[in-house]
């Protein structure tokens, strides 16, 4: 049995920046993810939602991310064994998520 994970995080950049910021930011997630001895085993967007996948102290981890005009809405579903984190997670998520949402102005 699996226990869902709900983060939502606001953003002021449009569903157009917001989901381009994401794509450009995974690379940096993935490195992040490394360093905690986990990976990102699936990645597929299609059109404003990621389906993820990562695997973590033996266990495959799913979720999804969409994207809408304001805000990003992130849902983990942990196994059991892994609910243990889901805090932690979720704070985790929520300021990497602010941080890749951030609003940066354009050089003129």
């Amino acid at each position: 049995m699996k226990r869902p994970v709900i983060i939502t995080i606001s953003h002021s950049l449009g569903r157009d920046a917001a989901r381009r910021q994401l794509q450009g930011g995974v690379g940096k997630v993935r490195d992040k993810l490394g360093g905690f001895g986990m990976q990102l085993v699936d990645e597929t967007w299609q059109g404003d939602t990621l389906q993820f996948g990562v695997a973590a102290l033996g266990q495959t981890v799913s979720g999804k991310i969409e994207v809408e005009d304001a805000l990003v809405r992130v849902e983990v579903m942990l196994p059991l064994l892994l609910a243990v984190f889901a805090e932690k997670l979720k704070l985790g998520v929520e300021k990497q998520g602010q941080i890749l949402l951030e609003h940066k102005p354009t050089k003129a």
